[in-house]
Protein backbone atom coordinates (compact mmCIF):
# COMPACT_ATOMS: atom_id res chain seq x y z
CA UNK A 1 0.00 0.00 0.00
CA UNK A 2 2.93 2.45 0.81
CA UNK A 3 4.28 2.19 -2.98
CA UNK A 4 1.11 2.07 -4.07
CA UNK A 5 0.20 5.32 -2.77
CA UNK A 6 3.71 6.95 -3.46
CA UNK A 7 3.34 6.09 -7.31
CA UNK A 8 0.20 8.02 -7.23
CA UNK A 9 1.78 10.68 -5.52
CA UNK A 10 4.64 10.98 -7.89
CA UNK A 11 2.51 10.39 -10.61
CA UNK A 12 0.20 13.29 -9.66
CA UNK A 13 3.14 15.20 -9.19
CA UNK A 14 4.15 14.66 -12.79
CA UNK A 15 0.95 15.46 -14.20
CA UNK A 16 0.35 18.72 -12.20
CA UNK A 17 4.24 19.83 -12.96
CA UNK A 18 3.75 18.82 -17.42
CA UNK A 19 4.73 21.41 -19.57
CA UNK A 20 5.92 21.79 -23.21
CA UNK A 21 9.68 22.27 -23.83
CA UNK A 22 10.82 23.93 -26.66
CA UNK A 23 14.24 22.59 -27.97
CA UNK A 24 16.41 24.42 -30.36
CA UNK A 25 18.43 22.39 -32.16
CA UNK A 26 21.28 23.67 -33.76
CA UNK A 27 21.81 22.97 -37.45
CA UNK A 28 25.11 20.75 -38.77
CA UNK A 29 27.39 22.43 -41.07
CA UNK A 30 27.09 21.48 -44.33
CA UNK A 31 29.75 18.38 -45.45
CA UNK A 32 30.41 17.80 -48.84
CA UNK A 33 29.33 14.55 -50.50
CA UNK A 34 31.16 13.00 -53.17
CA UNK A 35 29.79 10.51 -55.08
CA UNK A 36 31.66 9.06 -57.98
CA UNK A 37 32.48 6.06 -59.71
CA UNK A 38 34.00 4.53 -63.02
CA UNK A 39 32.46 1.40 -64.51
CA UNK A 40 34.19 -1.23 -67.07
CA UNK A 41 34.03 0.24 -70.51
CA UNK A 42 31.66 3.60 -69.59
CA UNK A 43 33.32 7.21 -68.79
CA UNK A 44 33.62 8.22 -64.72
CA UNK A 45 30.61 10.50 -63.16
CA UNK A 46 31.11 12.28 -59.91
CA UNK A 47 27.98 13.70 -57.90
CA UNK A 48 29.11 16.97 -55.83
CA UNK A 49 26.18 18.57 -53.14
CA UNK A 50 26.02 19.49 -49.32
CA UNK A 51 24.21 17.86 -46.45
CA UNK A 52 21.53 20.17 -45.41
CA UNK A 53 19.60 20.01 -41.71
CA UNK A 54 17.45 16.76 -41.00
CA UNK A 55 14.48 19.38 -40.59
CA UNK A 56 15.03 21.51 -43.84
CA UNK A 57 12.71 20.75 -46.49
CA UNK A 58 15.12 22.75 -49.27
CA UNK A 59 16.37 21.00 -52.11
CA UNK A 60 20.27 20.30 -51.55
CA UNK A 61 23.19 22.55 -52.59
CA UNK A 62 25.69 21.77 -55.16
CA UNK A 63 29.29 22.18 -55.96
CA UNK A 64 29.55 23.45 -59.20
CA UNK A 65 32.97 25.04 -59.32
CA UNK A 66 35.02 22.60 -58.55
CA UNK A 67 37.73 20.84 -60.87
CA UNK A 68 37.46 17.06 -60.76
CA UNK A 69 39.56 14.95 -62.32
CA UNK A 70 40.51 11.46 -62.88
CA UNK A 71 43.96 9.67 -63.45
CA UNK A 72 44.94 5.52 -64.08
CA UNK A 73 47.90 3.78 -63.35
CA UNK A 74 49.15 4.76 -66.72
CA UNK A 75 49.68 8.05 -66.39
CA UNK A 76 46.46 8.94 -68.37
CA UNK A 77 44.47 11.67 -67.17
CA UNK A 78 41.26 13.66 -67.92
CA UNK A 79 39.04 16.67 -66.51
CA UNK A 80 35.03 16.02 -66.01
CA UNK A 81 33.19 18.73 -67.60
CA UNK A 82 29.97 19.90 -65.13
CA UNK A 83 26.76 19.39 -66.45
CA UNK A 84 25.19 21.42 -63.95
CA UNK A 85 23.39 20.25 -60.35
CA UNK A 86 26.60 19.03 -59.32
CA UNK A 87 26.82 16.60 -61.50
CA UNK A 88 30.76 16.32 -63.55
CA UNK A 89 31.34 13.58 -66.26
CA UNK A 90 34.30 12.42 -68.09
CA UNK A 91 33.73 11.74 -72.39
CA UNK A 92 37.29 9.94 -73.07
CA UNK A 93 38.91 7.76 -70.53
CA UNK A 94 36.63 4.69 -69.86
CA UNK A 95 36.83 1.77 -67.40
CA UNK A 96 39.51 -1.35 -68.04
CA UNK A 97 39.82 -4.49 -66.06
CA UNK A 98 43.21 -4.43 -63.80
CA UNK A 99 43.13 -0.70 -64.11
CA UNK A 100 43.79 1.39 -60.85
CA UNK A 101 41.78 5.07 -60.84
CA UNK A 102 42.26 7.94 -59.03
CA UNK A 103 39.60 10.86 -58.46
CA UNK A 104 40.57 14.13 -57.69
CA UNK A 105 38.10 16.80 -56.54
CA UNK A 106 39.57 20.22 -55.96
CA UNK A 107 36.92 23.19 -54.17
CA UNK A 108 38.20 26.43 -52.57
CA UNK A 109 41.77 25.43 -53.12
CA UNK A 110 41.39 22.08 -50.98
CA UNK A 111 41.85 19.01 -52.98
CA UNK A 112 40.27 15.49 -51.81
CA UNK A 113 42.00 12.42 -53.47
CA UNK A 114 40.47 8.84 -53.38
CA UNK A 115 41.65 5.23 -55.55
CA UNK A 116 39.47 2.38 -56.80
CA UNK A 117 40.68 -0.90 -59.07
CA UNK A 118 38.43 -2.33 -61.87
CA UNK A 119 38.75 -5.89 -60.85
CA UNK A 120 37.46 -8.93 -63.09
CA UNK A 121 33.72 -9.12 -63.76
CA UNK A 122 31.57 -11.93 -62.19
CA UNK A 123 29.65 -14.25 -64.41
CA UNK A 124 25.87 -15.26 -62.91
CA UNK A 125 25.74 -18.18 -63.58
CA UNK A 126 22.23 -19.02 -62.68
CA UNK A 127 19.25 -16.79 -61.16
CA UNK A 128 16.51 -19.05 -59.55
CA UNK A 129 13.81 -18.82 -56.74
CA UNK A 130 12.14 -21.29 -54.37
CA UNK A 131 9.03 -20.71 -52.14
CA UNK A 132 9.80 -18.67 -48.63
CA UNK A 133 8.17 -20.43 -46.04
CA UNK A 134 10.43 -18.46 -43.31
CA UNK A 135 9.02 -14.83 -41.31
CA UNK A 136 5.45 -14.45 -42.60
CA UNK A 137 4.98 -11.32 -44.74
CA UNK A 138 2.41 -10.53 -47.11
CA UNK A 139 -0.53 -12.60 -45.67
CA UNK A 140 -2.05 -15.16 -48.36
CA UNK A 141 0.42 -14.36 -50.82
CA UNK A 142 2.93 -16.73 -51.68
CA UNK A 143 6.82 -15.41 -51.33
CA UNK A 144 9.77 -16.32 -52.69
CA UNK A 145 13.74 -16.30 -52.24
CA UNK A 146 16.20 -16.07 -54.97
CA UNK A 147 18.77 -18.69 -55.63
CA UNK A 148 22.17 -16.48 -56.75
CA UNK A 149 25.22 -18.77 -58.16
CA UNK A 150 28.08 -16.91 -59.56
CA UNK A 151 31.46 -17.74 -61.11
CA UNK A 152 34.17 -17.08 -58.62
CA UNK A 153 37.63 -16.80 -59.46
CA UNK A 154 39.69 -19.16 -56.45
CA UNK A 155 42.96 -17.04 -57.59
CA UNK A 156 41.98 -13.22 -56.36
CA UNK A 157 40.15 -11.86 -53.65
CA UNK A 158 36.65 -11.90 -54.79
CA UNK A 159 34.53 -9.24 -53.64
CA UNK A 160 30.66 -8.78 -54.56
CA UNK A 161 28.09 -6.27 -54.18
CA UNK A 162 24.65 -7.45 -54.79
CA UNK A 163 21.53 -4.67 -55.92
CA UNK A 164 18.24 -5.54 -56.80
CA UNK A 165 15.49 -4.44 -59.12
CA UNK A 166 11.25 -4.78 -58.57
CA UNK A 167 9.90 -4.64 -61.99
CA UNK A 168 12.79 -1.55 -63.45
CA UNK A 169 13.05 -0.07 -59.94
CA UNK A 170 15.44 -0.47 -57.66
CA UNK A 171 14.64 -2.03 -53.88
CA UNK A 172 15.91 1.10 -51.85
CA UNK A 173 18.32 0.56 -49.31
CA UNK A 174 18.43 -3.02 -50.76
CA UNK A 175 21.60 -4.81 -51.03
CA UNK A 176 23.90 -7.52 -50.02
CA UNK A 177 28.00 -7.60 -49.73
CA UNK A 178 29.61 -10.80 -50.17
CA UNK A 179 33.43 -11.44 -49.53
CA UNK A 180 35.91 -14.34 -51.12
CA UNK A 181 36.17 -15.18 -47.46
CA UNK A 182 32.89 -16.97 -46.99
CA UNK A 183 33.32 -19.47 -50.41
CA UNK A 184 37.20 -20.08 -49.86
CA UNK A 185 38.79 -21.98 -53.16
CA UNK A 186 35.39 -22.32 -54.71
CA UNK A 187 34.80 -21.67 -58.72
CA UNK A 188 31.29 -21.01 -58.39
CA UNK A 189 29.58 -19.23 -54.89
CA UNK A 190 25.79 -20.23 -54.71
CA UNK A 191 23.64 -18.00 -51.61
CA UNK A 192 20.13 -16.57 -51.09
CA UNK A 193 19.58 -13.53 -49.73
CA UNK A 194 16.92 -14.21 -47.18
CA UNK A 195 16.49 -10.51 -46.09
CA UNK A 196 14.75 -9.98 -49.41
CA UNK A 197 11.45 -11.77 -50.63
CA UNK A 198 9.49 -11.43 -53.45
CA UNK A 199 5.87 -12.53 -55.08
CA UNK A 200 4.27 -14.29 -58.21
CA UNK A 201 4.68 -11.61 -61.22
CA UNK A 202 7.72 -10.11 -59.55
CA UNK A 203 10.09 -9.23 -62.45
CA UNK A 204 13.64 -9.22 -60.52
CA UNK A 205 16.60 -8.19 -61.81
CA UNK A 206 19.81 -8.84 -60.00
CA UNK A 207 23.19 -6.59 -60.62
CA UNK A 208 26.42 -8.37 -59.30
CA UNK A 209 29.41 -5.89 -58.87
CA UNK A 210 33.09 -6.87 -58.75
CA UNK A 211 34.49 -4.70 -56.26
CA UNK A 212 37.32 -3.75 -54.64
CA UNK A 213 38.47 -4.21 -50.44
CA UNK A 214 37.96 -0.90 -50.19
CA UNK A 215 34.62 -0.57 -51.70
CA UNK A 216 33.55 -3.86 -49.66
CA UNK A 217 34.59 -2.36 -46.39
CA UNK A 218 32.40 1.27 -47.23
CA UNK A 219 29.02 -0.81 -48.02
CA UNK A 220 29.37 -3.28 -45.21
CA UNK A 221 29.41 -0.09 -42.93
CA UNK A 222 26.77 1.43 -44.77
CA UNK A 223 24.85 -1.71 -44.67
CA UNK A 224 25.32 -2.09 -40.93
CA UNK A 225 24.02 1.74 -40.36
CA UNK A 226 20.72 0.37 -42.63
CA UNK A 227 20.43 -2.34 -39.74
CA UNK A 228 20.54 0.32 -36.89
CA UNK A 229 17.64 2.09 -38.76
CA UNK A 230 15.98 -1.42 -38.56
CA UNK A 231 16.47 -1.64 -34.56
CA UNK A 232 20.20 -2.75 -34.85
CA UNK A 233 22.95 -0.42 -32.31
CA UNK A 234 21.83 2.45 -31.46
CA UNK A 235 26.00 4.42 -32.05
CA UNK A 236 25.38 6.44 -35.10
CA UNK A 237 28.53 6.86 -37.34
CA UNK A 238 29.18 7.55 -40.63
CA UNK A 239 30.98 5.23 -43.15
CA UNK A 240 34.47 5.83 -43.56
CA UNK A 241 34.88 7.44 -46.94
CA UNK A 242 37.99 7.08 -49.63
CA UNK A 243 38.17 10.69 -50.44
CA UNK A 244 39.32 11.69 -46.94
CA UNK A 245 38.12 13.27 -43.56
CA UNK A 246 34.84 14.81 -43.28
CA UNK A 247 33.82 13.88 -46.31
CA UNK A 248 30.76 11.80 -47.38
CA UNK A 249 30.49 9.35 -50.37
CA UNK A 250 32.72 7.24 -51.79
CA UNK A 251 34.69 6.88 -55.28
CA UNK A 252 34.63 2.98 -56.53
CA UNK A 253 35.75 1.53 -59.86
CA UNK A 254 33.60 -1.46 -60.84
CA UNK A 255 32.96 -3.99 -62.94
CA UNK A 256 29.13 -6.22 -63.36
CA UNK A 257 26.75 -8.76 -65.00
CA UNK A 258 23.45 -8.81 -65.03
CA UNK A 259 19.99 -11.14 -64.99
CA UNK A 260 16.43 -10.86 -64.82
CA UNK A 261 13.75 -13.42 -64.06
CA UNK A 262 10.11 -13.69 -63.23
CA UNK A 263 8.88 -15.18 -60.33
CA UNK A 264 5.85 -17.93 -61.62
CA UNK A 265 3.79 -20.40 -59.18
CA UNK A 266 5.76 -23.55 -59.17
Amino acid sequence: MFFLSLSMLIGGSLQSCEEVIDIDLNDADPKLSIDGQITLNETATVQLSYTTSYFSEEEPQYEESATVSISDSEGNSETLIHKGKGLYEGSLMRGQVGMEYELSVTVEEKTYKGSSQILTPTEILSLGYEKFDGFGGSGDEEEYNLIITLKNNPNEENYFLIKYYLNDEEKEDTYSVWSHEYFANEETIEFTPLRFSFTKEDVVTLVAYSIDEGTYDYYSQLEEIIDQEGGGSSTPFNPESNMGENILGYFRAWSFDKQTVQIEEE
